[in-house]
């Protein structure tokens, strides 16, 4: 399955204002974001980018050894002033944030509410990665202008001493419904342009502009693609109907909306590697079916009826399977039906209770909940070899569990002090750790984000239920969604 086109087209920006760069123009390196391959942690993309191409080069006329001893000697060299902006470590809970500003935006012509819109969307952004620090608008002493796109340069001066080490700063153009905003992001204290970009689309689709944005800074400093655009998607009551919904919210907890609506039990939301389609389970014909749904056309087909109770639990990474598990004569098997022409193949079974299905990232493994062991318990299986690990820690009830986007982490549902909690654990069951609970309420179903730093996770608590996210690391957390009833089984879309 493909992901249709969003209709926004963007490109780099090329012009160069008297204080950037002249070397950094040289080499291209205004492109970065979109032709640098993400680098390894603790390196900043762009200049990963300058090393690998002299790297390059050298290679091509001298041979492999040289490339290397040119790229270490580049290394050595590359000059890096004692204050020279660098990277931001993600690997470094509780380290330190980067003092950033997001200036208002030039908005001429068309609507001049957007040239605080949408930079205020982009510092929405970048405050829920916990990896920056927003210089307040208030300590801003420079407006921006549509002439800092024309040649004018920004005074770094000013900004670096309101403690700015880096600037977004942006041009809005908008005509009969119409958009065309240009944003740059610089480093304040070398007064160089890092990334810059230019993108067209409609007024409706000015936040997913800002998010696209917001993922290109977050890559420029850490080299890790950022997941603002992700969605989640869930089941929940809609006010005082029986029965429950899929509805589908931005991770930012804006755009939330209601997927079906067919007044039935619709649950266990499950998204395509593309992000386009959903697997979820529905009771809308009295018996329990398996569908796939188009989240932008509404487009909708039955893959799966065969036995009694089922849950879809995932897609093969390819999108050509989905899993699920299915009971037949008081009994449960975990079975994957391909998406096109229907065929059903069995994947683990067994004595008792099979479900849960969650494949690995790199579709080799599968891990599920079975109660062969006597209570329900995490297992880890290769597809197509015999025998499991179980990974989930104790004798209590443990379920849904749930692969990071690395494949280094499972996380999952158990009992913990009474309470259920969310925990992760490596798939050969070593080093578990709890991630979220709480004292007087439930914390289940996680899902992980695309970029692994974070889970979202069910919070329950005495008829109360909330969609949470959470840090991986179990520090910081904020809730998603609530108001709605008995929300439940998060899951988090593939990174766009």
């Amino acid at each position: 399955m493909k992901r249709s086109s969003s209709h926004i087209t963007h490109q780099a920006s090329t012009a160069a204002s008297p204080g950037e760069s002249a070397a950094l123009l040289s080499v291209g390196l205004l492109d970065v974001a979109s032709t640098t391959p993400p680098g390894p942690p603790g390196r900043a993309p762009w200049i990963l980018a300058r090393l690998h191409r002299l790297a390059s080069n050298l290679g091509g006329k001298f041979g492999p050894g040289a490339a290397a001893v040119a790229a270490l000697c580049a290394f050595l060299s590359f000059p890096m002033p004692a204050d020279a902006l660098l990277y931001i470590d993600i690997n470094a809970p509780g380290g330190k944030r980067l003092p950033i500003a997001v200036a208002d935006f030039a908005a001429t012509p068309g609507d001049p509410s957007l040239s605080r819109g949408i930079p205020k969307i982009l510092s929405d952004d970048l405050a829920l990665t916990d990896l920056f620090d927003l210089v307040p608008p208030t300590a801003h002493i420079e407006t921006v202008t549509a002439a800092h796109f024309s040649g004018k340069p920004l005074s770094f001066p000013g900004w670096k001493m309101i403690g700015a080490e880096a600037v977004v700063i942006g041009n809005v153009e908008s005509r009969g419904g119409n958009l065309s905003i240009e944003m740059r992001l610089y480093d304040a204290t070398q007064g160089t342009l890092l990334v810059g970009r230019r993108y067209s689309g409609t007024a409706r689709q000015a936040r997913s502009i800002a998010h696209r944005f917001a993922n290109e800074i977050v890559y420029t400093f850490t080299g890790v693609r950022g997941v603002f655009g992700t969605e989640i998607a869930f089941s929940a009551r809609d006010g005082k109907s029986k029965g429950k919904e899929i509805f589908v919210v931005g991770m930012d907890g804006q755009d939330l909306r209601k997927i079906t609506s067919n007044r039935s039990f619709n649950l266990f939301p499950r998204w395509s590697p593309d992000g386009q389609w959903l697997a979820y389970t529905s009771y809308r014909t009295g018996a329990p079916a398996v569908y796939l749904r188009n989240v932008s056309t509404g487009a909708e087909k039955e893959i799966l009826r065969f036995g009694g109770a089922k849950a879809p639990g995932g897609f093969s990474p390819d999108g050509v399977w989905v899993y699920a598990g299915v009971s037949q004569g008081g009994n449960s098997d975990i079975y994957r039906v391909r998406v096109v022409g229907g065929a059903v193949e069995k994947v683990v079974e067994g004595w008792g209770l099979d479900v849960s299905p969650s494949p690995s990232p790199d579709g080799r493994r599968i891990a599920f909940v079975s109660d062969r062991g006597g209570s329900p318990q995490v297992y880890v299986k290769t597809i197509g070899q015999a025998g499991e690990t179980r990974v989930s820690q104790g004798t209590g009830y443990a379920t849904s569990p749930s692969w990071s986007p690395a494949g280094d982490r499972i996380a999952y549902t158990a009992r913990s002090g009474g309470r259920f909690a969310v925990f992760t654990v490596s798939p050969d069951g070593s080093d578990p750790r709890e991630v979220a609970s709480a004292p007087d309420a439930d914390c289940e179903d996680p899902s992980f984000a695309p970029d692994g730093r974070s889970i979202v996770y069910t919070y329950r608590k005495r008829g109360y239920s909330a969609l949470k996210i959470i840090s991986s690391d179990g520090r910081r957390q904020r809730t998603l969604v609530s108001g709605l009833g008995d929300a439940g089984s998060p899951a988090w879309s593939p990174g766009r």
